[in-house]
């Protein structure tokens, strides 16, 4: 499900709220509100709570309460427009933005459970003044999310007198993002650990290692199979897991990822996948695989001194009590085998470092050995393992049950039962479980099959749940951003069920459309949608870019607007070859080759230097709601041949996160930016379109004009708009660097939104 389609039907009249919801004690007090436009611009922290740092929580690097007011004065600076600033005081003034300790009793804010929560806080509002006071620093940190997200809320009105008390029902509330079979960078990863902190989840699961499944696509030669290790050993005897150098986190960089996430409440999970997924282990040392290339023989004598010596290398790395060693999807015939080696690894690593592991819930049918009870299992499907039984067993579990909490990007894994994976997070499963209408889903409902097999909202052993995005199709089947979209509707929804637990408040399901549009693209410190500044605002005026070049200008030119997300139109015209570029994507017309012949045709790359040619399809394809974006290869009306491009060009593309990108040339549709993917156990091939950003900072070659509109992916004709010569300048502080390090300066161009200088 889609939510962002239906906010339409939601109307103008939707009342937003905040996620997690809240339940608000309203003062009776008959003053007004607080209105942060008049309250002076400093954050009065607490002296006697500045210096606490939490004990509880995963990470081994916890902010103290005046970091996370740093982080809260940023937020304000961003969103409202004001400079803020922080002070530590002994006693609070008369008003103002207050932060400290919860003034309450700290022992009646628990988990479901009944352990006492750091992440606590309470919120009161004065018409003089704003306390934020946590039973930990975190706490005080998810009190400043709902602060905030109740002043956007209120859209610059003062927020009415009241008070409220709350505290999650669930330690973990996290997600998880496959970068074991497609590369992220640190600073996507980063972007995306902020937007997802705004929601108040706790924990980013960073599954470091994989490969493409041995059982899809044409594998008849293994060790030219995808696999990607995606951290840089130190070590030069470690070396061999690496294919490509330059799609690598260095020490440096993972550990300022870590603290990036730490800042905001995030603790970085990390996981190195054995003795399954292995194939970056097997490439380089291949007497160590079993006869399926990707799992380990763990009764030869180096498969396990080999996987020590990779944890040995990064365990120094990881910042929290708890790492990942996946453990999944093993040979269940070697079950011994199996928990030997999963419980010795236990010894290994708490020995080594202190830290406790996860697994993935694995079928290992033993007579003779268990798994150790130290060990918390991640459940993710029936015949695995079962949470339940978990829980009488005596284990910490938390719950990723594939049928609410999977997605696998691109490839929905038709035809694999029980439940096919959807290519976006499947919101309905979580607002509906089992399919039940209203039954909202929180982290004790796993069984969607039995609904009366599930955990007591109170159940010991449960930590909480976490949802997971595939990267099963592979490197080139997404983007870093189509990740985003996959998952973006997803995070706040699942968080505030993981807070809320049976206990707090439901989401309002009429109001949720509504509410996740407007408070997605507005979660600070990150930009995800790749929007360009106040293009949010539906009063101004299209089109957001609108340039022309005559022909004496020079033909590098600057936009310096970076990227632009869908939904969007992005019409130009050109006598000759050209090239657009942007920090995530460029778009340029290349040779491309096709049945022995060689024609110029439009080429979207990425930054990791994926190209995604115009290949041709016919309108019509592509529009199953089950495979939104995908393309059989049996429909014979699309070729999915390169598309040759002659000049003088209009070209028009029209880009959403379902269709993908789409193009007409000289107003004739012509097909979409494409990738091929294998689909279910390699029975069904199918091409799946890229949604890719707007590449809008600069320009060379034969482009004639430019105009770029916010849209909503439709196939209309783009609005008019009027196009502003660009002159060369005369002024040298005009000039900027731009495209291959060149220099060059233009005038101002102001239309629509958007004040381009170029």
């Amino acid at each position: 499900m889609i939510l962002r389609t239906l906010c339409t039907v939601a109307g103008v009249a939707a009342a937003l709220q905040p996620l997690p919801p809240v339940q608000w004690t309203s003062s009776n007090a008959s003053s007004g509100g607080f209105s942060i436009s008049e309250a002076p611009k400093t954050i009065y922290i607490a002296s006697a709570f500045a210096d606490h740092a939490d004990t509880e929580g995963l990470t081994l690097i916890p902010p103290t309460a005046s970091e996370f007011a740093e982080t809260f004065r940023q937020d304000l600076n961003q969103l409202f427009g004001t400079k803020w600033t922080v002070e530590t005081v002994e006693t609070f003034p008369e008003s103002g933005i207050f932060l400290g300790e919860f003034r309450g009793d700290a022992s009646q804010l628990t988990y479901e459970n009944g352990i006492e929560t750091e992440e606590g806080y309470e919120l009161e509002v004065t018409s003089e003044s704003i306390f934020v006071g946590g039973t930990g620093a975190r706490g005080l940190f998810w009190g400043t999310r709902t602060l905030l997200q109740e002043l956007l809320i209120a859209n610059g009105t003062a927020l009415s007198p009241g008070r409220v008390t709350d505290a999650p029902a669930y330690a973990t509330r996290g997600f998880m993002l496959d970068a074991g079979r497609k590369w992220y960078t640190a600073e996507f990863l980063k972007e995306f650990c902020t937007y997802a902190s705004f929601f108040k989840m706790s924990e980013f699961h960073y599954h470091s290692s994989d490969n493409y499944p041995l059982n899809r696509g044409h594998n008849e030669t293994w060790n030219e199979v995808y696999s990607h290790f995606s951290l840089m050993p130190d070590n030069p005897e470690l070396k061999g897991i690496i294919e490509r150098q330059n799609e690598t986190l260095s020490r440096e960089e993972f550990e300022d990822f870590q603290k990036h996430c730490a800042q905001r409440g995030v603790t970085v999970i990390p996981e190195i996948e054995a003795p399954g997924h292995c194939l970056a282990i097997t490439k380089w040392k291949p007497e160590l695989a079993l006869r399926k290339k990707d799992l380990l023989n763990l009764t030869h004598p180096d498969a396990i001194p080999t996987v020590k010596a990779i944890w040995e290398e990064f365990l120094p790395w990881f910042q929290t009590k708890e790492v990942h060693i996946g453990a999944d999807e093993y040979a269940s015939d070697l079950a011994d085998d199996y928990i030997t080696f999963v419980n010795e690894m236990k010894d290994f690593v708490n020995s080594t470092s202190g830290k406790r592991i996860r697994i993935w819930g694995t079928y290992e049918p033993s007579e003779n050995l268990t798994i150790d009870k130290d060990i918390i299992i991640q459940h993710w499907q029936y015949g695995q393992s079962d949470p339940v039984q978990l829980q009488n067993d005596g284990y910490e579990l938390i719950n990723s049950q594939d049928w609410w909490a999977y997605m696998s990007l691109k490839n929905d894994h038709t035809p694999i039962l029980p439940a096919p994976y959807p290519q976006f997070y499947n919101i309905t499963r979580t607002m509906n479980f089992a399919n039940i209408p209203g039954w909202q889903w929180d982290p004790r409902l796993f069984n969607q099959v039995n609904i009366t097999e599930q955990l007591e909202p109170s159940a010991s052993g449960n930590r909480g749940a976490i949802l997971a995005a595939w990267s099963d199709s592979g490197p080139d089947a997404t983007t870093q951003l189509e990740a985003y979209y996959a998952m973006r509707d997803g995070i706040p929804v699942v968080a505030a069920r993981g807070w809320s637990g049976a206990r707090g408040l439901n989401i309002s399901a009429a109001d949720l459309p509504a509410t996740i549009s407007f408070l997605t693209p507005k979660a600070p410190g990150q930009n995800l949608d790749r929007k360009l500044p106040d293009s949010q605002n539906p009063t101004l005026s299209s089109p957001l870019i609108s340039v022309s070049r005559q022909l004496s200008d020079p033909s590098n030119l600057t936009l310096g607007q970076g990227s632009y997300g869908p939904p969007y139109t992005l019409t130009l015209t050109a006598t000759s070859p050209f090239t657009l570029t942007g920090p995530d994507t460029s778009l340029s017309v290349e040779n491309a080759t096709s049945n022995s012949t060689t024609t110029q045709t439009l080429v979207f790359k990425t930054a990791d230097n994926w190209p995604y040619p115009l290949r041709s399809t016919a309108e019509t394809d592509g529009h199953d709601p089950g495979h939104p974006g995908r393309i059989w290869t049996n429909l014979t009306s699309s070729s999915h041949e390169h598309v040759p491009i002659t000049f003088p060009a209009k070209i028009r593309i029209e880009t959403d996160v379902v269709n993908g990108s789409r193009v007409w040339v000289d107003n004739e549709f012509k097909g979409r930016f494409e990738v091929f993917v294998f689909g279910g156990r390699n029975t069904l091939f199918s091409w799946s379109h890229m949604a890719l950003v707007a590449p809008v900072d600069g320009a060379q070659g034969g482009l004639e004009s430019l105009v770029l509109e916010a849209g909503t992916g439709g196939a209309g004709e783009p609005g008019d708009g009027t196009a502003v010569p660009l002159r060369q300048s005369t002024s040298g502080a005009e000039g900027r660097v731009g495209v291959g390090g060149l220099a060059w300066g233009v005038s101002t161009v102001v239309l629509g939104a958007v004040a381009v200088l170029l």
